[in-house]
């Protein structure tokens, strides 16, 4: 089966931003460990960084298996999309699989930042809340 047409340009498309997005992600991921902490931890207030670390370090093995089963899920992806012709029924099924793995990645990072945010004092809260959102979503606190 071959893409054309809308399909093909939306699929190249969805394609690029994907490798971009990746891209960006690893590079911050590379960034951190050889720079030190990432962008948004040079305004977390120090008190609330072991508490975040704590946090990160209790739930890695967890963390590393999601990020693997992502890895795994992205691989299959594109493993699908070199054949020729594309198995629409077998892709469609490994995105959805990718879109489950990163919804399961995800949700361990809200975990986390629940567990963190409910053993920081208000004030304390509101300052880590404020430098996530502000890095995070380019914006700055109202």
């Amino acid at each position: 089966m071959t893409f054309t047409g809308r399909t093909g340009t939306a699929l190249l498309t969805a394609l690029i931003v994907s490798l971009c997005v990746n891209l960006l992600l690893a590079g911050v991921m590379i960034g951190g460990r050889w720079h030190g902490p990432g962008p948004w931890w040079k305004d977390v207030p120090e008190e609330a960084r072991p508490i975040m670390k704590q946090a990160f370090e209790s739930h890695k093995a967890e963390f590393d298996a999601h990020r693997d089963a992502v890895r795994q899920a992205r691989q299959k992806v594109a493993d699908i999309l070199k054949a020729d012709p594309i198995d629409q029924a077998a892709l469609d099924q490994a995105l959805a699989e990718l879109s489950q793995q990163s919804q399961a990645i995800m949700q361990l990072g809200n975990t986390m930042m629940v567990e963190v945010a409910k053993q920081l004092s208000p004030d304390l809260r509101a300052q880590v809340a404020d430098s996530w959102a502000k890095d995070r979503f380019r914006r700055r606190p109202d």
